[in-house]
């Protein structure tokens, strides 16, 4: 066995020194495909029968086909002009396409004089698209022989573009070939181009994702208006750059496209201009209304020159430009105002905002120089080129969304934290509100009393006390302290405060001493009614500034005299009038008289008046239900069978 295993061995290597290597061949082994670039037959004007693969075009002159013909003697050309070449198709090959590279304007394809394909369209019912490569498949009948093609292009360059743009091929790669190629090869660069608007597509989702974040943060904050827009900024950009990688592979009509650019860069720049205001709490300057004005100037300045004959693109983007400085010295005046003035989020913000509309300005300034022919070259920052070009102006951008989601998280958590701070001193103040102000008065015998209070917010202004007295007599008081919330509570707190330390009877006197605890202590004023019921039912009534009580339905003629906390020295007079045993005497606030509909109707005193009748929970409802837009307050009074008889 070990004598048989090394004879197949042996034969083995003997046969393998007469296998030879794989030929491979470039002759029968080359893909049908070749190269268009070189020099291509060129002539300006318009002939159908320049289309016909029998003209005779060799008094033509010679074009290099991976230039624009405005570097070769046609400069500011635009209209009408053709190019032709030959093809020699091998025998065999029958169905050919050919790669095109991006060319100005609008063209159509002949082979052998029959039209197969186009880009855009020709006047008169012109559309224009941004150039990008294409592809155009043609069909020959199968022959054994080799045989010629004419390709013949009728080029159309557009007026607006021919300033600065040449027409005809923007650059070499013109390919031709068995159809499967050069789909694949065309595959590949509309995979490419994808590729190279990579720093396009991924400011674009940041965009989208600082947009998302900026609305959710106002649906939590409605009050707070800048995250809105900063989301309308945020997501108008977002979509400007949708909109550019989607026409990267898919030429959309060029009017169209500027429609939708210029009407999605208006509410952008108005969004940030709306933000910034907002955001920094910035006086509506003169310049505020010139940046406003410059941002829907210029998106008018752009359609309406770009529609004038004769004035060009270039003079569109030029006041594109200025319109941008506008917005750049709007922004630099505010934020190096504010920042002065110590605003933090204005110090956080003036770099990344000045570099970034700085250099978006200059970018713009040097796109329109370049399209009116006084730079060479489109001058571009890059700061590298693979595996996409990425442009310093775009880094600059996500760098500053990138400070703008950590500015504005930040204040969102320093204002959740003051609205948690807030929130517990306001449910303290409520708690010694409702013990100073109690739901519900004391027992008064003699007197039926009844009080509701509801106030708007947390913690209300409004305020009463019922003070029954050993000589059977009450006393009560009611008020309303101007403005709302914490420090309206808090006036509320010392006025009640006062009331209970309160030896006076008289309600003259009640309210004088309250005016001396209040003036010079609170910044507003409090209204307040004061009145004291004898046992005989004669009623001593003065006001500070008060709704006057109604006494069975009608309005007691009361002096109002001056609010409470106004003048030192203010004084108080006091009129009499008697209730009978079962009348009522009803104190209202003016949230109940304030209270307003979804229409804006208010109750009113009429209606107060009518209603001043009924229960104090029945009217207090009536107006909460109406529309409460401020503390209601409703005290009702009725004396009792077994008052005394009144002595006048």
């Amino acid at each position: 066995m070990r004598k048989l295993a090394l004879f197949v061995v042996l034969f083995m290597i003997l046969m393998c020194d007469g296998i030879r290597a794989q030929t491979f061949s470039l002759v029968t082994g080359r893909e049908p495909v070749a190269s268009l670039d070189g020099l291509w037959r060129f002539h300006t004007g318009d002939n159908p029968a320049w289309a016909s693969p029998n003209f005779d075009d060799s008094h033509w002159p010679l074009l290099r086909s991976d230039e624009e013909w405005a570097g070769q003697g046609y400069k500011d050309y635009s209209g009408y002009a053709w190019y032709r070449f030959r093809l020699d198709i091998p025998a065999g090959l029958d169905q050919i396409s050919l790669l095109l590279p991006p060319m100005m304007t609008s063209y159509q394809v002949y082979v052998n004089g029959k039209l197969c394909g186009s880009f855009s369209q020709m006047p008169p019912h012109d559309v224009i698209r941004l150039p990008r490569q294409a592809t155009y498949a043609f069909t020959l009948e199968k022959a054994s022989t080799p045989r010629e093609a004419t390709v013949a292009l009728r080029i159309w360059h557009w007026q607006g573009w021919s300033s600065y743009r040449g027409g005809g091929p923007q650059s070499g790669g013109a390919l031709v070939g068995q159809s499967s190629l050069i789909d694949a090869r065309f595959q590949m660069l509309r995979d490419s181009l994808l590729l190279r608007s990579g720093a396009t597509y991924s400011l674009g989702i940041l965009c989208a994702i600082s947009g998302t974040i900026a609305l959710l943060l106002f649906l939590t904050r409605r009050s707070e208006t800048e995250y809105l827009w900063f989301a309308v900024n945020q997501l108008a950009w977002a979509a400007a750059m949708g909109l550019s990688v989607y026409e990267t592979v898919h030429p959309i009509p060029l009017f169209s496209r500027d429609w939708a650019s210029n009407l999605l860069d208006l509410i952008g720049g108005l969004g940030f201009v709306f933000f910034l205001q907002k955001l920094l709490r910035g006086r509506r300057s003169a310049l505020y209304y010139l940046a406003i004005l410059g941002i829907c100037a210029k998106t008018a300045l752009y359609i309406i020159l770009m529609l004038v004959p004769g004035f060009g693109v270039a003079n569109a983007n030029l006041g594109d430009a200025i319109g941008s400085l506008v917005i750049f010295a709007w922004s630099c005046d505010l934020l190096v105002r504010r920042a002065k003035e110590g605003l933090p989020d204005a110090r956080l913000l003036l770099a990344p905002v000045l570099i970034a509309l700085g250099l978006d300005s200059a970018t713009e300034m040097l796109w329109g120089a370049f399209q009116h022919g006084w730079l060479k070259a489109n001058i571009q920052l890059l700061i590298f080129k693979d595996p996409f070009p990425l442009p310093a102006s775009t880094l600059v951008e996500i760098l500053f969304l990138i400070a703008m989601l950590a500015i504005l998280s930040n204040r969102f958590m320093r204002s959740r934290r003051e609205e948690l701070r807030l929130a517990g001193e306001f449910e303290a103040a409520r708690s010694v509100q409702s013990l100073l102000v109690p739901a519900t008065a004391p027992s008064t015998p003699g007197f039926a009393v009844e009080s509701v209070y509801i106030p708007a917010s947390e913690v209300g202004g409004d305020f009463f006390h019922v003070s029954p007295d050993d000589d059977g007599s009450l006393l009560i008081v009611v008020g309303d302290v101007s403005g709302k919330g914490l420090k309206a509570a808090m006036t509320v707190s010392t006025i009640m405060g006062a009331l209970r330390n309160e030896k006076e009877r008289q309600p003259a006197l009640v309210l004088r001493n309250l005016n001396r605890v209040l003036h010079g202590r609170i910044s507003g004023f409090a209204t307040c009614a004061a009145a004291r019921i004898a046992a005989g039912g004669i009623v001593t009534i003065a006001n500070a500034g008060h709704l006057s009580p109604y006494r069975n339905g009608e309005e007691l003629a009361v002096d109002p005299g001056l609010p409470l906390g106004i003048g030192d020295k203010a004084a108080y007079a006091e009129v009499t009038c008697r209730l009978s045993p079962n009348d009522r005497l009803t104190f209202v606030s003016d949230g109940v008289v304030e209270a307003r509909n979804v229409t804006g109707e208010l109750y009113g005193f009429e209606r107060t008046r009518t209603l001043s009748t009924q229960p104090a929970q029945v009217i207090a409802e009536t107006a909460r239900d109406f529309g409460q837009e401020d503390d209601i307050t409703v005290l009702t009074l009725t004396p009792t069978a077994n008052l005394g008889v009144a002595i006048a």
